[in-house]
């Protein structure tokens, strides 16, 4: 099937999905619905796909929503980011050395395994070192792919659950900006977006929306969002874009890895929400923001939740982005430490020799 068609069918399945899920007044279901319903036809074996064109223009859009949402309260805060950010850099170093510990000891896992399954990010770079050593590479795929839907469908559940107003999509702008500075937004993040991607930067089609939107509202420049239908129909995009992740998985590999992904959520979810109380205490940033922004989750998917639930969607971009950095040095880091072992390993000086 070319990718054209792979994608119509990705965002039909998608769209049924979010229709289920509004029936039944699942919160944020214009996201968690599509990522359900693709999920499961992945692992029945159906073509699941987006094209990246049309993901990066779902990106776009929604880039451009979420900054519309910006506030001049998102910048007085900055002050209060470092606090944060120091607790979040302790949290990113800490999670995989936890798991490194305590996954072996509930989990048929070895060490360096446990390790690289408990990073909260980056799987492009775990899936490089797994190979490295010599591990399973489709572990990590799918342990990122069980965080990344829990975390997509517990969110919005557990805010819900704590009195949080959470609808079924994006909030819906008040006035819509005219077309023209519409057009306008979208052909400036279109060129700022191959920086960004030069670099490095993780979505970078995202965070381009994002910046330019932000910063043509705070500017004055102007008012108002994009139409609702817009937001909301990139919202299906990402959700569909989620269930993807399980495409080329079958249903045995899954149900294999269900109980090591419960294990890895509960570690790196209850490390970060134990962090982020007294981050949010000490910087005094709202708990809510500093929750979000410390998730273990994909950035895309905790900006979207983020804007949401009302979450200031600057910081937990930010904090999604520096954990990202802090965490690309730790791995590579781990990765020198591991191959100097193995190094004096092969050379016969990691054992003293036996006495006779």
């Amino acid at each position: 099937m070319d990718e054209a068609r792979r994608s119509l069918l990705t965002l039909a399945v998608g769209g049924v999905g979010a229709l289920l899920a509004s029936l039944i007044h699942m919160p944020m279901a214009l996201l968690a619905g599509p990522a359900i319903a693709v999920s499961a036809a992945s692992l029945w074996g159906a073509p699941m796909g987006i094209a990246p064109r049309l993901r990066n223009g779902g990106f776009l859009v929604m880039g451009l929503s979420i900054g519309s949402m910006v506030s001049p309260d998102s910048f007085d805060a900055v002050m209060r980011w470092p606090v944060a950010f120091g607790l979040l850099a302790l949290l990113t170093i800490a999670t995989p050395i936890a798991g490194r510990s305590l996954v072996p000891r509930l989990l048929p896992f070895e060490r360096h395994e446990s390790f690289l399954a408990s990073a909260p990010g980056h799987l492009s770079l775990v899936i490089a070192l797994a190979d490295s050593l010599s591990l399973s590479l489709t572990r990590p795929v799918v342990l990122a792919s069980i965080r990344l839907m829990a975390l997509t469908l517990l969110v919005p559940l557990g805010a819900a659950m704590a009195g949080l107003e959470i609808g079924m999509g994006l909030p819906s702008s008040s006035v819509v900006a005219p077309w023209i500075w519409i057009a306008a937004q979208i052909a400036l993040a279109m060129a700022v977006s191959p920086f960004l991607a030069l670099m490095k930067l993780p979505a970078p089609t995202l965070i381009a929306g994002i910046t330019v939107a932000a910063g043509a509202h705070l500017g004055g420049w102007t008012e108002g969002g994009l139409p609702g239908w817009g937001a909301q129909g990139a919202l299906i995009l990402m959700g569909s874009l989620i269930g993807t992740r399980f495409t080329g998985m079958t249903w045995g590999e899954l149900r294999d890895s269900l109980l090591a992904g419960g294990v890895i959520v509960l570690l790196t979810c209850g490390l970060a929400a134990a962090v982020a109380v007294p981050a949010a205490h000490l910087s005094g940033l709202p708990l809510l923001d500093v929750l979000l922004g410390f998730s273990p989750g994909g950035l895309e998917t905790m900006i979207i939740l983020g804007a949401a639930l009302g979450a200031d969607p600057t910081f937990v971009a930010a904090a999604h982005l520096f954990r990202l950095l802090v965490l690309a040095v730790v791995l590579m880091l781990y990765a020198t430490r591991v191959a100097k072992q193995l190094h004096r390993k092969s050379d016969g000086q990691g054992t003293a020799p036996r006495a006779d």
